[in-house]
């Protein structure tokens, strides 16, 4: 049994999110300390951004896979 290749594709985007903290935290020259309306970019990428992102990915591939 194979998994779809939505639900494939998916599954690595929400991994990507979830690495695209830790590359922002340890990169060089520090990007995820540069502040965006007094909040560090890396407060903004796990607090809004990556949680919004994976809730719609979700969502999206249980709607599709519903149908």
């Amino acid at each position: 049994m194979s998994v779809p290749r939505g639900r494939r594709t998916a599954i690595a985007v929400l991994l990507v999110l979830l690495a695209g903290a830790p590359l922002l935290a340890l990169a060089p020259a520090a990007p995820g300390a540069v502040r965006v309306a007094g909040v560090s970019l890396l407060w903004w990428y796990t607090g809004l951004v990556a949680p919004l992102l994976a809730t719609a990915i979700t969502i999206a591939v249980l709607v599709r896979r519903g149908e």
